[in-house]
């Protein structure tokens, strides 16, 4: 429905310019005939009073090329066409030389205005010359000559503009049609983009909705138990009071990292710092100590040459305990390294593991909010399904990037490059 408004609107829009086009240039070429046609009259007037005053017809019985003459100078002095007639519509003088050649010009609309004593423009196509002229005719009386004086202007020039008005019209409307395609092609994408962001939104509520419901259902159905009499029992109290604490520690955790993570997608990040890489690691190193698991290591060897890095320091600690709080759970036998090093332009740390690994169709979700690779074990080890999100939007927020290179029974390998 709302394709066909905008197909109408843009319609409408193309009607509506090609009806000023034409209405402007209808009116503007009519004003410009009119006032081409009012200059040339006046030529043709000024021309007569000269005629008069050089007494051209009485020049005639002496030279027998006066009239041709007249007709030649005042025609190649003004840039125009003058041709001189008599009563009887012959040719006595015409500008281009052509005067011998030219028909009887009695029956010429203009030429018997002028004969009657009116002087008089209109434009049509010469049969002579087959180009649209405008005539201005006006009456010559002088001694015994009686005839007319007609001046002719082609309207080359006002048909050149003609065409040039339809070609920029043409243009114009092309470059309108081109603008309305490209904001149309913006405006659809910028309405997927919006319908994204809403479906996200959704998404992202329906799952905390749903990870919240999950332990606040298991802690009301414990307490409920017991009160129901179940406390009397100091073992089984003990047990279920442990699962409350378990599913109380889930739901801070939850609330934590979506706090964490609506705050980093926020871009506020103004504290900034450079900070030691080697000591944030090895922080994070000794908090995540003892969640290390019998058979697994936890290996990390410091690099003096790294240079101190801008950021806010929380942020790249988060960034880290993510991913070898991930490595951690998904290593059952063998080891997690944390490894860092400096480029010219670039602070590179690498994260990886031993553990159960990931297919390659998974490794496109991983970032997703709430996406979990193993439900089963991420449930039992207490996840958010939020790490990874966390950590694609710090790395984000340094304009860096991620990768990700991962093989099933194998490991996995996190490499994160921030720009310096």
């Amino acid at each position: 429905m709302k394709k066909k408004v905008l197909i109408g609107y843009v319609i409408a829009a193309v009607i509506a310019l090609l009806a000023f086009e034409y209405a402007f240039w209808t009116n503007g070429f009519t004003y410009l005939e009119h006032q081409s046609e009012h200059s040339y009259l006046t030529q043709a007037e000024l021309l007569r009073d000269l005629f008069l005053a050089e007494d051209v017809a009485g020049q005639s019985g002496e030279r027998e090329d006066a009239y041709e003459q007249f007709a030649d100078d005042y025609a190649e002095k003004y840039n125009i066409r003058v041709t001189i007639i008599d009563a009887e519509g012959n040719v006595l003088g015409e500008s281009r030389g052509a005067g011998e050649l030219m028909n009887n010009h009695l029956d010429r609309e203009e030429v018997q205005k002028a004969l009657q004593g009116e002087s008089n423009s209109l434009i049509r196509k010469s049969d002579t010359f087959d180009v649209d002229y405008c005539y201005c005719a006006v009456p010559v009386e002088d001694g015994d000559f009686r005839g007319v004086i007609r001046v002719a202007v082609p309207l080359q020039e006002l048909q050149d503009m003609d065409y040039e008005f339809v070609r920029s019209t043409i243009m114009a409307i092309a470059i309108l049609a081109a603008l309305i395609l490209f904001l149309g092609l913006y405006f659809r994408k910028y309405v997927l983009a919006m319908k994204k962001v809403e479906n996200m939104r959704r998404e992202f509520v329906s799952n905390v909705t749903h990870e919240l419901k999950t332990p606040l259902t298991s802690i009301r159905g414990f307490v409920e138990t017991l009160k129901a009499g179940a406390i009397e029992d100091p073992k089984i109290a003990h047990k279920f009071l442990d699962i409350i604490e378990i599913e109380s520690d889930r739901l801070s955790n939850l609330i934590s990292d979506t706090l964490l993570l609506s705050e980093i997608e926020s871009k506020k990040d103004t504290k900034r710092e450079p900070c030691d890489v080697n000591a944030v690691i090895t922080e994070v190193v000794e908090l995540l100590q003892p969640k290390v698991r019998e058979h697994v290591r936890l290996i990390f060897h410091p690099d003096a040459s790294v240079r101190p890095y801008s950021c806010n320091r929380d942020r790249l600690k988060q960034l880290l305990i993510n991913l070898t709080d991930n490595g951690l759970k998904a290593t059952e036998f063998g080891a997690v390294t944390i490894s860092c090093r400096s480029t010219a332009s670039q602070l590179v740390l690498e994260i990886s593991d031993t553990g159960i690994g990931m297919e390659e169709e998974q490794l496109d979700r991983i970032f997703e909010r709430f996406y979990r690779v193993d439900k089963g074990r991420s449930k039992a080890q207490g996840g958010t399904g939020l790490g990874l999100s966390i950590v694609k939007h710090i790395v984000e927020l340094y304009n860096g990037t991620i990768e990700v290179t991962s093989k099933p029974g194998v490991g996995t390998e996190f490499t994160v490059r921030l720009p310096y």
